[in-house]
């Protein structure tokens, strides 16, 4: 302990700044030091500056110099200094684990400061989680307060941008992305960390970045703590605190947000988002001033990852991002997860409800200009420059503008968004206006450009030639250009077409972080503890059972407030080996404490939430966890194999679950367990296993078939039927190389595409089944229906060319009777039509109109000239004649008089699902093994057991699923034709839909795949 410190009298100068002391306020803690300390930041590190220590003999009575020993801890080097103390790497004596020792100062040594000191222990005790600096205990050393710490030898983000420089973009956002994770964390176990800058970001040997400093942290349960850590401390670090910490106000997550952000930014910039000559400037910008764009300081930093950087810097709290799991879905585009590249179908999938969109709005703005459907379509057999902008220019340039609008800004249009695609540029950000331009204008305008340049002089051309080559391939030049833009798409190089080449942008699937569950919030303390039986330093609460003469209890950690587990072994039973007690992966039990004498034999664990592997195998886990576990024990495996701390014998017993979806693999069977068998001796190392990588991927594969197959015996057998339940079918090619796998790594890299990869058919992917089905059906009934209802119009007003067009139809339609290699009926057509159409057939205009061309082949056109031709003066007798042979045919009535049944529509809906789902869907079963819509949404059919389902199989589930409604129409058109063809839709219909709902409330197995 330190000498009490004399106070000053009134009116004596601070020997440091010269400023008048109050009373009673020892020289070296002085005020205004003490506040210039707290807000103090240097131009360019932007940092708390530590108080200088002007009582000379406080450093020698504190521990300072390297290799001083202060009770079992032996100094090593100074790490940093801070507000309430020194941080020295050191080496603990008794266990020889390296630790991070915070020692609190003596200058400060007081009851408040120890209550506070040993707080902020507690604090960053309750975060556990592999991106938070881990505690392992706070006591008393020599009279002086002490943190012992995980000490993590990377150094800190702020070093590495000192040595490095502004760090990439990616890497950048990777580090940050972990640094959320540790928060997210903390306040689940509600803890506010009011301190987060690049300083107390600390970066692991492998890369780990950990959040620690909780010098300035609160229990967001327990609200009513003071403000202040410690006298000086009161704002933080002004340079990274938002402008409500700098004014005292009360704080929640959207203040450590901000922090984020002014972490990300001087990750991104190498300087803080403010900067002040003095510290009034400074803070007068931060509390008054809008930060710069970290893209004004590096240009080359996508736009939208500065947007995240500028929204997380808001000076109004609500318009900072609402939680860390919004930030995290923000910031991960721009993360070095690679995107998975948009499948073909999907693409195909959303230009198709693009250009209907856009087909639909251009239809419904010329109807609002024109008034009449009609005279839209009568605009294409005008050769006029009104028609040509109306038909061509404005379509084409609202088309232009739609792309460049909605993809250059956000992405995406209205079909990409529905599918969950984006266009991005070569830094993840949409593509721009230049770039989204040039996109479209590829694959907007080319496809058509054949079409208009072949059909420009006569634009009636694709009628003249209705049934010629020539005139198939005009029709269908739209396709071929289309198809040819996507010529060279391949998986590997991300399905890029033309315009992705020409522009360097890629269509990519939407980015979906999928993350761990956060662990629920921790216990509170329990009651009565002080009474409770003791092991060391630690309470007993309750047994955790026996495995053979070691006993497992749950203990409680009085000092840090926290559970452990003990484990009380037999006389002469070994230590644990230094090389585990120094493990600090998140792949591993930590150890805490131990002790070994004729007295006691104990070991003290970190006591993690969840519960052992074998309780989870009582149910099929599914794929969506399984992933996670198989990626934390490959990541162990490979650490233990490297550094030789693997323990045999690998078996599941070994396996703990914890709270956040974690697996840590144990070295001794897991507490807890009814039945376990004897533990190993401590002594048996890794070296014991005789072919660690064989037995690795067993035991993976194990882990694996015991997880997914859920209950009932685990016999071997084939590799390829190991796995009996349904899994993607990535999933079950991985699995299947698991047990012959080359080397760890190769699993590793093999996995890592499937964790953001989707892991069951979702309902939203059920539901984008269902639309994608019935697109076509609806757009091909209400085409019928606008179809008929514009040739009611053009009959209204252009009645007689209308009666022509399907008088001539019937040539085509309809059984004439044939004679002597000639149809009967053409003789009294021809006399009919000279008779009644003589004006129409021979006016130039009637063979111009579109409507006429369109219903009016060519042979045809040429059968009702020679018709006139061939009969100029009919007489009245061939008139009635022709007209009684005709009889039949003239009294049908038209097609436009469908419209006035009500049933029509449905009855048209009906007809196109079983036209354009149904019968495609048994035909893509026979050929693709399922159906399109399937494969464009990377879905597929599987037996019971997992396999692909045969083709023959997928038939029979086709017809089934289709059939009940056919049947059901069939019926109830029988049955219900009193009433009307109306009753008879609805059944086949209302079953429809109820079979839909089934599907989307079970999107996995629908009905038929329960059949």
């Amino acid at each position: 302990m330190t000498d009490p410190v004399k106070p000053s009298p009134s009116g004596l100068p601070c020997p440091r700044c010269g400023a008048e002391l109050p009373p009673g306020v020892p020289p070296h803690l002085c005020p205004k030091c003490l506040l210039e300390a707290g807000l103090a930041t240097g131009p360019s590190e932007g940092e708390t500056a530590t108080v200088t220590d002007t009582d000379p003999g406080t450093a020698a009575r504190g521990p300072r110099a390297p290799g001083v020993v202060l009770g079992h801890y032996q100094l090593v080097r100074l790490l940093g200094q801070g507000g309430m103390g020194a941080v020295y790497a050191a080496e603990d004596l008794e266990s020889g684990r390296q630790v991070a020792l915070k020692v609190l100062s003596h200058k400060l040594d007081s009851p408040e400061a120890r209550t506070r000191f040993f707080r902020e222990g507690r604090l960053a005790a309750a975060v556990n989680h592999p991106n938070g600096v881990y505690v392992f205990g706070t006591e008393e050393v020599a009279g002086t307060p002490v943190i012992a710490m995980e000490l993590v030898a990377g150094g800190t983000l702020q070093e590495q941008v000192r040595t490095r420089g502004p760090l990439p973009s990616t890497e950048a956002v990777d580090a940050l992305l972990q640094v959320v994770a540790g928060l997210e964390a903390a306040q689940q176990a509600g803890v506010l960390h009011r301190d987060i800058k690049p300083s107390n970001c600390f970066v692991a040997t492998d890369g780990t970045i950990k959040v620690g400093d909780f010098g300035l942290s609160i229990s967001t349960t327990a609200r009513a703590e003071p403000s202040l850590t410690m006298t000086g401390t009161v704002l933080g670090t002004p340079a990274f605190s938002s402008p409500e910490q700098l004014r005292g106000e009360e704080l929640s997550v959207r203040s450590d947000l901000y922090s984020v952000g002014a972490t990300l930014f001087f990750l991104l910039t190498g300087r803080a988002p403010f900067e002040g000559k003095n510290m009034v400037q400074l803070l007068a910008n931060v509390l008054e001033g809008h930060p710069v764009s970290p893209r004004v300081l590096r240009p080359t930093i996508p736009a939208g990852l500065a947007q995240v950087v500028m929204r997380c810097l808001h000076r109004q709290p609500g318009e900072r991002f609402k939680d860390y799991a919004e930030l995290r879905q923000s910031l991960a585009p721009y993360s070095s997860m690679a995107p998975t590249p948009a499948t073909l179908g999907l693409r195909g999938l959303a230009g198709a409800i693009d250009v209907v969109l856009l087909g639909l709005l251009g239809l419904a703005g010329q109807v609002l200009v024109r008034g009449d459907l009609s005279l839209v379509f009568s605009l294409a057999a005008q050769r006029t420059l009104g028609g040509f902008l109306s038909l061509v220019v404005v379509p084409g340039l609202a088309s232009l503008g739609y792309y460049t609008l909605l993809e250059g800004r956000w992405g995406a249009g209205a079909g990409k968004a529905l599918c969950q695609l984006r266009v991005v540029g070569p830094g993840g950000d949409p593509p721009g206006a230049s770039k989204a331009l040039c996109r479209a204008l590829i694959f907007v305008l080319l496809p058509i450009f054949p079409y208009w340049l072949i059909s420009w002089s006569n634009p009636n051309l694709i009628f003249e030639f209705s049934n010629s080559l020539v005139s198939f391939a005009v029709g269908n030049s739209y396709s071929v250009v289309v198809a040819s833009l996507f010529c060279r798409a391949r998986r590997r190089n991300g399905f890029a077409a033309l315009q992705d080449w020409i522009t360097q942008t890629r269509v990519i699937q939407r980015t979906a972080l999928v993350t761990r569950p956060v662990p629920p919030h921790p216990e509170a303390p329990p009651q009565d503890v002080a009474t409770r039986p003791t092991v060391g330093p630690y309470h007993v609460l309750e047994s955790l059972g026996r495995s053979g003469e070691t006993e497992w209890w749950l203990g409680f950690d009085p000092r840090l407030l926290r559970k452990v587990w003990l484990r009380v072994v037999p006389p002469g039973c070994a230590p644990v080996t230094p090389l585990l007690r120094g493990l600090a992966r998140a792949g591993r039990l930590r150890w805490l404490a131990g002790r070994r004498s004729p007295e006691a034999n104990w070991d003290a664990f970190e006591a993690v939430t969840g519960q052992p592997l074998l309780r989870l195998l009582r149910t099929r886990q599914p794929w969506g966890q399984v992933r996670f576990w198989l990626t934390d024990l490959i990541v162990e495996l490979q650490a233990a194999m490297a550094d030789h701390t693997l323990r045999a014998p690998l078996t599941l017993e070994r396996v703990w679950i914890t709270g956040d979806g974690r697996a840590k693999l144990l070295d001794f069977p897991a507490p807890g367990l009814a039945t376990t068998p004897t533990e190993p001796a401590e002594a048996s190392p890794a070296a014991s296993l005789t072919a660690p990588l064989a037995e690795a991927r067993a035991f993976l594969h194990e882990v694996a078939r015991a997880t997914l197959n859920g209950p009932g015996p685990r016999t071997a057998g084939p590799q390829q039927g190991a796995f009996v339940v349904p899994l993607p079918l990535r999933v079950r090619a991985w699995l299947a190389k698991l047990p012959a796998a080359d080397t760890l790594e190769t699993l590793a890299a093999g996995l890592k595409p499937l964790l953001q990869a989707p892991a069951a058919v979702t309902r939203a992917r059920r539901a984008a089944i269902v639309a994608a089905c019935l697109v076509l059906p609806v757009l091909a009934g209400l085409g019928f229906v606008v179809g008929l209802q514009i040739l009611e119009h053009v009959q209204a007003r252009q009645p007689e060319r209308m009666q022509l067009g399907t008088l001539l139809q019937l040539r085509s339609i309809w059984p004439f009777r044939s004679k002597g290699g000639a149809r009967v009926e053409d003789r009294w057509l021809a006399l009919y039509l000279a008779g009644h159409y003589r004006q129409v057939i021979t006016n130039a205009e009637t063979w111009v109109d579109p409507f006429v061309l369109s219903m009016i082949r060519p042979e045809n056109r040429r059968f009702a000239q020679q018709s006139v031709a061939d009969h100029p003066a009919p007489t009245p007798a061939e008139l009635r004649e022709a007209e009684q042979a005709l009889r039949p045919y003239l009294a049908m009535p038209p097609a436009t008089s469908l419209l006035k049944q009500p049933w029509f529509p449905l009855a048209m809906l009906v007809g196109a699902l079983a036209i354009y789902v149904a019968l495609p869907a048994l035909v893509a079963a026979l050929l693709f093994r399922g159906g399109l819509v399937l494969r464009a949404l990377g879905v597929a059919v599987v037996r019971h057991d997992g396999a692909p389902a045969g083709r023959l199989r997928l038939i029979w589930r086709g017809g089934l699923a289709w059939s009940p409604t056919f049947v059901i129409f069939v019926v109830a058109l029988g049955l219900l034709r009193p009433l009307g063809p109306l009753w008879a839709t609805v059944p086949p219909l209302l079953l429809l839909a109820g079979l839909t709902v089934w599907s989307l409330l079970l999107p996995e197995r629908g009905w038929p795949d329960r059949l």
